[in-house]
């Protein structure tokens, strides 16, 4: 006769095998799951291994050609341009490393360095008294701040397309109200920079810098300005220091290159803030002469990095 105590012990051989049961199969799962993650994390190692290593040697030719582009700049440049005039125009509120990195680049080609001279913000003209004293500067009748703005523009560019002045003390009365600023280049006599009208030398090559920051839109001032010197046949440069994200580089320098009333009449760089970018603007200033134009740089229709050679 079977009684409790049996039942007891059956009971307990029971699920004390099935508790061995249970810990001996997760053991053997789980040191399958521990050997199939401990080769995933074999391969991910060895994966970053190998980035890292390709990383590193890549590392290293960017330091080669790095190096070599700093030391091939003077026997690309020392020389190119001795005694060409060159004024640098650039709209407050952009970048100004990669203007004074260009104009160093500048006097490296031996250029004569007019100075920069800067579009300010008051150019705007945000209100009615702003638009008189501009009116009263380049010596026109006061209109709608659109009208005066682009009188400004015509004298300017055709005075870039001449290489003089737009007219006496025009250049000092634009300083004196605040429109434009001027830096005068490194080493320069103190006295240069306070008398502007003689700022322009014959046969001045000029290079236009605006894009993203300027604090005059570049519809209202730059890209018209452009758009007058190209029409006049001015030897001048359309530059920009740009940005590698979509529309990063056509800020400015995009909009002339896809207007097809001068996109054939103006010189574009589109990555002015690189050492490519200032190297492309000094040759292309030297190209300037034969009359050639191109679009240089690493955006949208941008033709080369450089100019070609002469044939």
């Amino acid at each position: 006769m079977v009684n409790l105590r049996y039942h007891i012990v059956s009971l307990v051989a029971v699920f004390l095998a099935l508790g061995i049961g249970v810990v001996m199969g997760s053991t053997v799962i789980d040191r399958g799951i521990v050997d199939v993650l401990n080769g995933r994390v074999r391969r991910v190692e060895n994966s970053l291994k190998t980035m890292r290593d390709a990383n590193r040697h890549q590392g290293d030719q960017l330091r080669v050609w790095s190096d070599f582009a700093a030391q091939a700049q003077d026997q690309l440049l020392v020389g190119r341009l001795k005694d060409v005039p060159v004024l640098l125009v650039g709209v407050t509120g952009v970048d100004r490393r990669p203007v004074e990195d260009l104009r160093d680049q500048l006097l490296v080609a031996n250029a004569r360095v007019e100075g920069t001279l800067w579009l300010t913000r008051k150019l705007r003209l945000d209100d009615d008294a702003a638009t008189r004293a501009l009116a009263q500067a380049i010596d026109v009748a006061p209109d709608r701040p659109d009208v005066v703005r682009r009188a400004l523009t015509a004298r300017l560019g055709g005075s870039l397309t001449t290489g003089s002045a737009p007219a006496p003390n025009v250049l000092n009365a634009l300083r004196d109200s605040g429109f434009v600023d001027f830096e005068a280049p490194p080493g320069a006599a103190a006295e240069i920079g306070r008398d502007l009208s003689g700022l322009l030398l014959p046969g001045t090559r000029t290079v236009l810098v605006s894009g993203a920051g300027a604090q005059v839109a570049d519809d209202q001032l730059a890209i018209p300005l452009a758009q007058t010197m190209a029409e006049q046949g001015a030897p001048a440069i359309a530059a920009e220091a740009g940005q590698d994200t979509r529309g990063g580089r056509s800020v400015f320098v995009g909009l002339l290159r896809n207007n097809s009333d001068v996109s054939g009449r103006i010189t574009t760089v589109d990555n002015l803030e690189s050492l490519v970018g200032q190297v492309a603007v000094v040759l292309a200033i030297g190209e300037l002469a034969a009359p050639r134009y191109g679009h240089f740089g690493v955006g949208p229709d941008a033709q080369r990095l450089l100019p070609s050679p002469p044939s």
